[in-house]
């Protein structure tokens, strides 16, 4: 596959990551406003899968960045 899309979806992935995380600020109460309707258990595992996936946009953006500048030796052309 050619570098630069390599390089282009690795940054897409990190935006993907980054609106995630906006999103949850976004549509998601403040901690206190949770604390006091009674529902920061869910509060709480909503923004811990929230974190996951940002975590996990990090590693597959990190990959496809590498792969696309050729460290990674099995997409090296």
């Amino acid at each position: 596959m050619n570098r630069t899309v390599w390089i282009v979806v690795g940054v897409v992935v990190f935006a993907l990551g980054l609106l995630n995380i906006v999103l949850g600020m976004t549509l998601l109460p403040p901690m206190a406003e949770a604390q006091e309707k009674g529902v920061i258990a869910g509060w709480w595992l909503v923004w811990c899968v929230i974190a996951l996936s940002a975590m996990s946009a990090v590693a597959l953006g990190g990959f496809l960045l590498a792969a696309g500048v050729g460290k990674v030796p099995e997409t090296a052309d």
